[in-house]
């Protein structure tokens, strides 16, 4: 799908763009030279993807590009997009694998506990709702800012990320928690022959 975005000059145009402000923004503040990497995932929310939802994380990639593809019905919780602030402005690895781990513990939380912090949040303003339009493309730095997915209550809603640039600062949980995911997904298909939420 997203070769298919990139014969678009518009779009093409736009990812170059931001591709290239990060490469400059990592050479001058991390001291990194980063290679050009896309990793390409589809997210489909639905009331049967609820162990996805209200999960707050960091990104392990600087840029994100979000693609919304389906949405679904308006209310309180259909898969809106999350920005917790301020952005962290300091990072090492110790600390993100310390948030990680945070994270993790929080994603394990039962579905109730984590949608009630996730409103509780909204509430006192300590995130804002990015409402989206399909086909509009979105970018944002999820390496800085902490955010998370409301559930679907109603329909589904799916989404592209390209995520670029991984700097390197999880000791390697990252690409370990992709390759779990991924794996996940395979079985998953293998035992629906579906992929989950299709």
């Amino acid at each position: 799908m997203a070769e298919l975005l990139r014969r678009n000059e518009a779009f093409r145009k736009l990812e170059e763009t931001a591709c290239a402000e990060t490469r400059a923004m990592a050479t001058t503040l991390l001291k990194k030279s980063l290679r050009w990497e896309a990793f390409h995932v589809i997210r489909c929310a639905s009331t049967s993807t609820r162990n996805e939802s209200h999960c707050r994380h960091y990104d392990s990639h600087l840029l994100t590009l979000l693609i919304p593809l389906k949405l679904a019905p308006d209310g309180v919780c259909n898969g809106d997009l999350l920005v917790y602030h301020p952005p962290r402005l300091a990072v090492s690895t110790v600390a993100n694998v310390f948030c990680k781990l945070r994270h993790g513990i929080q994603r394990n939380l039962p579905f109730p506990i984590r949608k009630w912090m996730t409103l509780r949040d909204l509430r006192r303003g300590r995130c804002n709702r990015v409402p989206v339009e399909p086909g509009s493309v979105y970018v944002f730095n999820g390496f800085v800012l902490q955010h998370a997915n409301l559930d679907v209550e109603v329909g589904e809603r799916r989404s592209l990320l390209i995520h670029y640039y991984d700097p390197g600062y999880s000791a390697g949980l990252s690409g370990t928690v992709r390759g779990v995911r991924m794996l996940w997904d395979r079985l998953r298909k293998n035992m629906t022959g579906m992929y989950p939420g299709t």
